[in-house]
């Protein structure tokens, strides 16, 4: 495993016709690159520390905003024909407008980008799903597990194939025991009556 620059990449070679590279990077952008040439180039995602930039220089402006448009408000209202305070008003509620533009265009870049990273997970779990597949494959024709860590692996990928086997296997015995009840039962009626 190397650690650099806030980028984990994993070096896995279980087979020698499979060669994974994962490279998962902190600021959640991703490369995966595996023996097809199949990758998921790293996007530039937008850092949250440029989005809590933002809101907090939003958040130390509007106090200030909020003061001055309650102080002209009043002004405003009681002195409607006073250009001056018609302006300074005026130029207050653009202000607060684009305070509240800048938090929604915020909100929507957000968005995207949180839609971008799911798009871009979902395909790196689509390969990821795909070659432990492969692995699986490989492993079974070979025969091998090479340590015990595979072999505990191996038995944690099956856990639901384990699961659904049990699940079917206590229904089945379920169903037979009510079916011996349910024959002993009529058999016992039977010799009764006679």
């Amino acid at each position: 495993m190397i650690i650099s620059n806030g980028v984990i990449c994993l070096n896995v070679k279980t087979i020698p016709k499979i060669y994974i590279h994962l490279c998962i990077i902190m600021n959640l952008g991703a490369f995966i690159e595996n023996k097809n040439n199949e990758t998921i180039e790293n996007h530039d995602f937008v850092k949250p520390d440029k989005y809590k930039d933002k809101l907090e220089t939003l958040h130390s402006q509007l106090p200030s905003i909020l003061d001055d448009f309650k102080k002209y408000y009043v002004f405003y209202n009681k002195n409607p024909e006073n250009p001056e305070y018609q302006q300074i008003f005026q130029n207050i509620k653009g202000n607060l407008n684009k305070v509240n533009t800048d938090v929604f265009t915020i909100t929507n870049d957000v968005q995207t980008n949180i839609d971008n990273i799911n798009k871009k997970m979902f395909q790196m779990d689509t390969l990821i799903r795909k070659e432990k597949r492969k692995n699986k494959e490989l492993k079974r024709k070979l025969g091998i597990v090479e340590h015990k860590n595979n072999a505990s692996t191996e038995l944690i990928s099956e856990y639901k194939e384990i699961y659904n086997y049990g699940y079917l296997r206590n229904w089945a015995l379920l169903l037979s025991i009510l079916t011996v009840i349910v024959t002993i039962g009529k058999i016992y009626m039977k010799n009764n009556n006679l």
